[in-house]
This record gives C-alpha cells, structure tokens and sequence, in this order.
C-alpha cells in the first residue's frame, strides 16, 4: 500500500512540474523529502541489501534526488530509492532544474552481525540408553530454522528426534562426538555460522558405583561422627543420590551419622537415578562400643602403708591407646608423686590423703573424639603410719635347753609380705616361720625378722633367745674289776646332780632298756662286756631329760687292764736288767797302771808335772756318782710303775670322771 501511495505522488508531481516548465513559469517550491525503507524486520543483518526511498509530498515531474551517507554525499543515478548494504545515518533531497528542497530528517540504518548460535546442553556424557536433549540458541525473537551437524556430518531427522532448535538423543554406545548446530532466517538470505562444537561423551558401560566410608575404620565407635559417600567411577554429573537403611531414606549424595549408636548397625544402600536410569549398592555399617578397659593393680593388696610405692595398671588389647585417670571421679594430672608412664598410675610414695576411689578409662590416640567407658572403680587404702612386725613365740620360755626346738612366727598386717630372719644382723632364712630344731648353745642371740612386700622393707624389735646346756648325766661302775672279769653281775649307776627328781632311762647299744632306776644291773657275759651302756636322766617337767651320758663298755677295761699289766712287767724287767748291769760294771772295773809317756808323744816332764788327772784316773774318781745315778734311776722306774698300777688303773676302775658336758669319761682305760 505504501508502495502504491508513493508512486501516485510521483506521478502527481510530475504532471504540476510539467505545465509550469512548458510555460516558462516561475520556479516551483519542493517540500522536505521523507525516507523510508522496504524492510518491515525489526532486526536488520550485515548480509541483507536495504531500500531507502526519498519521498516527496508534491507531484512533480522530472525530480532527481541527491543522496548522502553520514553527511557525506553518494554517487548515484539520482533516484528516488537506493539500494544500501551499510548502516549508517542517510539523507536524501530533490531538485528539479534550480529548484531543489532542502534535505530529509537523517535517517538511521542498523545492520547486526549474524547472531552465534550456541549448543545449551546440561549434558556433557551419557552412558548407552539416556536421553540426551541439545538445544540450538540464538538471541532474540527470530523466528529461525535449524540444522544439526555431528562433526562434518548432517544429522537427519530420520536418525534423530529433531524438533524446533531441539536435539534429542536415545544414546548409543556411536553417539559420542562434537556436535554443532546453524540456523536460517526463513525468506531472508540470513544464514549464521556454525556454533562451536559441543563434546558429548559416551561411557561404554553402566556407571561403576563407588561407596566410601569416612573415616574408613572396619569398626566405628559409638560417639563417632561417619560420613557415607556415594560416587560414580566415571566422570560423570547429574545424578541423583539417596541413602537408605530399613525406612530411613536421606536424599544427599552424603549421608553423615553426627554421634554413632549401636542401633545404627547395619546394612546401608545408594541409590543414584538419572533420567530413567536407576543403580545401586549397599556397604555394611559395624558399630560397637569402644572395649572396655581392665584395671588393676599391681600388687596383692589395696592396702597400703605410707613410703610405699602403688602402681595402678589399665590394660587394654592395643597400644593405640593413651589414658586418662580418675580418683573419686575427678580427673588426675601428674605432680611430683603422681606419674602417668605407658598404661599405667605409680605413686612414688603413698601418703594417707592418696587413698580413694581409683577409675580409668582409654582415649584413641588417633582417633581423638574416641573414649571409652570408665571402668569399676578400685578402692585404694593408704594407712597413716606403718606398724612394725610382730614376732610370734611358740612356748616361749626364758631360756632354752639344748635339744630343744624353737619356734619363732613373723606377721605384718596386710596381704603380699615377705619375710626374712636375722641372727645378729646376719641372714638366716626366709619364710615366715623360723625353726630352730634341736637347739644348740649357739643359737643364743638376738633375732628379728624384716617383712617385705616390692621395695618396700620393714623391720621388727629384736627377740633376744637364750640356749642353756642340758644338766649331765655321769654313768660310774660300781662293780669291782675282779668280779667283772670272774663273771660276775656288772653294776652300773647314773647320776644327774642337779637337786631335780630324776628317773632314768638306760641304753645298750643304742636300744633302750627296761627300768628306770638310776642303778642298772647286767650278767657279766662275753656278750655284755662288750656291749655299749649309756643313760640320761627322764622327768615330767622341763627339763624333760639330761644329758645323754658318755658309753661305758666292760670289754675295754678289761683289755686296758691286761695292756697296763704287760707294761709293767715289762718295765720291771727293764729295771732288773738295769740294776744287774750297773752291778757287773762295778764288779769288772779294774784300776789302770801308769804308763810313761814319751815327750814328743803325750807331754813333756815339765808339763806333766803341772798336768792334771788323766782321763781314766778322772772316771775312776767319779765312777762312784755315776754308780748313784744308776741306783737313782732304778727307783725312780720302780716308783712309776707302782703309780701306773695303783694311782691310774684301780682309781679309774673305781672313779670315772666327768666331762664337763656332763657325759662319762673313762680315761686311761
């Protein structure tokens, strides 16, 4: 329509411009030219051609129309419409001979560059049998056709799902690869470039689940904060995640446990979905609780004294753990007497304010939230002052007779002692009991016992223990020497002189007798002179018995006896053959006649009469002294043989004497 309006003024003009010109009229008046176009797009692009018209509201003949571009004139054939392929601000006039009207209003063209379509796809992978949707955008309200290229190729809508700037994919293992699209304007020469290429990749197989466990302990502790993870192998996006256990179900790719419980055992599975594709996979959740301590204590007993050393021990079946401590359900920390090595609590010296109630529990060492349970408390005891040892006596007496046992116990409160005995600071033994058996005078002392628990000693007072010597018993014969040897009976008595009433117990060999009076009576056979006899003294109060007395055998008096007797008779012999030679010597002397003696032999005249006595003539002077002697010596002899056979025989046959021991000594038989 405005084509035609255009073209009836034209025409219009022409027919009033002609008549003045024929005429030879007056110039005629031409209004101010309008321009317009024949593009009604809004949007006008670089590759389009505009046509500008310079209209005019009269109707004249034979106008010619000047144009210009940003003020610049333009070469043309001075008609009314051009033709222009650059924007820019255009103005147009028309002329006819000197008439001409001044120029139009600016008239701006804009020429766009062609848009850039781009593929918008959330979709970057996909595994075989997704939908995958790409779309082909372009800004603006255009309304444009599309074309989809993978790589060089065109891609049909006889393979694909193409609709509107839509690509849809039903993935194949194939499908991967660059994919662009282009667009054209419909009646317009408007074609755009091809957008940049958009990767799409194609896993070759179903997403590989993967389920992570944070920390990734096989046990979690109660207390313990988890995290359950789900993932996907691949490099992949777009999944949808959700956790489930029993009836539980958590929509998060992570499913966190803050404060583990035991009732959160079990078994836990993902879920991922993505676009009608589900999978999943389910882990196992071990909770328990953390194990439990053992507490100890390193000793026997709980009850203590003050100075000794407590050592409290928390056992636990790992070394992953350290250890907190507890008295009276506040926690310890370490000071001078308090230390804390390894597993366990050493109290270097207990003092009474120590005692309480002790508890321990473990902490990870790695796992720093971890602790477990405290366990039973122990109840500790540190007494305010340490007892000494008491030395228990069994039938004690002021002194002991030798024989006689002794019996000493040793006994410290409290449980896990030692004990050890002394005699005179010198070590005895060590056990709680110490035993004298058959005591002797040198058990006499001073004793005491040290009790002893770890390394911590006490001792007792000292227990001063006397051994007396028993009294003796003196065994004497009371029977003649003659009747021993003419068979007659053989008397014994045994005597204990103390001013105490005694029986007696007699011995033959070894073997007890019958009888006890202090006189024993025997046969003298051949069998009992020289059978061994002993006796000791028995009563009912202490001492119960003596002294065993020295054996008394017959036998060995008789043989002494007969040896004593050779003796003598020899001696006698001895002093006859001796009085008989001193008297032929006597007899047999003769005096000797004097010689004389040359001078060069013996002496000289001279000096023989100043010369002594010969030596002959000084033995004949003395002869009578050594005849003195001789006689001196032979009573002598005889007097000692007299002695023998009275002074030692017959009174040792009469009176045995007695050791100081109080045993029976029968010397010299």
């Amino acid at each position: 329509m405005e084509t035609f309006k255009i073209i009836l003024l034209t025409v219009a003009v022409c027919v009033q411009v002609t008549p003045q010109e024929s005429t030879g009229g007056p110039p005629i008046q031409i209004p101010k030219p309008n321009i317009s176009q024949n593009s009604t797009h809004k949007v006008l692009y670089s590759t389009e051609t505009v046509t500008l018209h310079c209209e005019v509201s009269i109707r004249a003949s034979e106008l010619q129309y000047d144009w210009y571009k940003d003020s610049v004139h333009l070469e043309t054939d001075h008609q009314s419409s051009i033709s222009v392929t650059n924007g820019g601000s255009y103005e147009c006039k028309a002329k006819n001979g000197s008439s001409e009207s001044e120029k139009s209003d600016s008239y701006t063209i804009t020429l766009q560059d062609l848009p850039e379509p781009q593929v918008q796809s959330d979709w970057t992978e996909a595994f075989p049998g997704e939908k995958v949707s790409l779309q082909c955008v372009i800004p603006g309200s255009e309304t444009w056709t599309y074309m989809w290229f993978k790589g060089s190729e065109t891609i049909s809508s006889d393979e694909t799902s193409i609709k509107d700037n839509t690509l849809t994919l039903s993935v194949k293992s194939n499908d991967g690869g660059p994919y662009m699209c282009q667009a054209k304007l419909k009646d317009r020469t408007v074609e755009t470039a091809k957008s940049k290429a958009h990767s799409l990749t194609v896993h070759g197989s179903e997403p590989t689940v993967v389920l992570k466990q944070d920390p990734s302990y096989l046990e979690i502790y109660t207390g313990e904060q988890v995290k359950l993870t789900c993932s996907i192998e691949q490099n992949t996006s777009k999944w949808e995640y959700k956790w489930q256990k029993d009836s539980v179900e958590v929509n998060s790719q992570t499913y966190t446990i803050s404060n583990a419980t035991l009732d959160r055992n079990g078994e836990y599975t993902c879920t991922i979905s993505r676009r009608g594709m589900t999978f999943a996979k389910s882990t196992k959740l071990n909770i328990r609780e953390p194990p439990r301590p053992e507490l100890s204590i390193d000793s026997q007993w709980k009850s203590f004294y003050p100075n000794e050393k407590v050592i409290l021990k928390c056992s636990m079946n790992s070394n992953e753990w350290g250890y907190e401590w507890f008295r009276n359900g506040a926690q310890l920390s370490g000071d001078k007497e308090i230390s804390f090595p390894g597993n366990t609590l050493s109290i270097r010296s207990a003092k009474a304010s120590h005692s309480g109630q002790y508890s321990c529990r473990g902490k990870h060492r790695k796992r720093t939230p971890v602790t477990t349970g405290q366990t039973e408390a122990l109840q500790l005891h540190v007494h305010d002052n340490t007892p000494k040892p008491h030395i228990r006596k069994y039938q004690w007496f002021d002194f002991f007779y030798t024989g006689e046992n002794i019996q000493l116990g040793c006994n410290m409160t409290g449980d896990g002692w030692k004990y050890d005995w002394y005699k005179d600071s010198k070590p005895l033994t060590s056990h709680p009991n110490h035993t004298i058996n058959s005591a002797s005078l040198s058990d006499t002392g001073a004793y005491h016992c040290k009790a002893k628990r770890g390394d911590f000693p006490v001792d007792s007072e000292s227990l001063q223990v006397r051994v007396e010597a028993r009294p003796p018993a003196v065994l004497s014969l009371e029977t003649e020497l003659s009747d021993i040897m003419s068979g007659n009976i053989l008397t014994l008595r045994c005597n204990v002189s103390d001013g105490k009433q005694w029986s007696y117990a007699w011995f033959e060999n070894e073997k007890q007798l019958n009888g006890s009076s202090d006189m024993y009576k025997v046969t003298a056979t051949e069998e009992t002179i020289k059978s061994e006899f002993k006796c000791k003294g028995i009563r009912t109060e202490r001492p119960l018995y003596s002294a065993l007395s020295e054996g008394f055998t017959a036998n060995n008096i008789i043989l002494k006896r007969k040896i004593l007797l050779a003796i003598s008779g020899c001696v006698i012999c001895c002093i006859v053959f001796l009085i008989i030679g001193c008297l032929v010597l006597r007899l047999t002397r003769k005096p000797e006649k004097k010689e004389t003696v040359q001078d060069d032999l013996f002496f000289s005249m001279a000096d023989s009469k100043n010369q002594t006595a010969s030596p002959l003539e000084e033995y004949m002077d003395n002869s009578p002294t050594e005849m003195e002697e001789c006689e001196e010596k032979e009573e002598l002899l005889t007097d000692r043989v007299s002695d023998v056979n009275v002074d030692v025989v017959i009174k040792d046959e009469d009176s045995p004497a007695a050791e100081p021991n109080g045993l029976t000594s029968f010397k010299g038989l």
